[in-house]
């Protein structure tokens, strides 16, 4: 992983907590319905991932691209 990738993480983990402790002291439902949309933003993106990492594997180009387009559409669709 090279550095903007790591700081995206750490990042994203540190605002993930951020929003758990300011949702327990609040109890505000609007912070827990964003926190979930962005948690679920976030599962759906797995699937482009698996379709980067499958490219640098080089497996065949029709099983990437297959991947890519519905990772594309799932994007579309969140």
């Amino acid at each position: 992983m090279r550095w903007p990738l790591l700081v995206h993480h750490f990042c994203t983990i540190f605002s993930v907590v951020f929003l758990q402790v300011v949702l327990q002291m609040t109890l505000n439902p609007a912070l827990a319905s964003a926190g979930l949309i962005w948690i679920f933003q976030a599962t759906t993106e797995q699937s482009l991932f698996i379709g980067l990492f499958i490219y640098r594997l080089r497996y065949p180009k029709k099983i990437v691209q297959w991947t890519l387009k519905f990772a594309a559409v799932q994007g579309l669709c969140v």
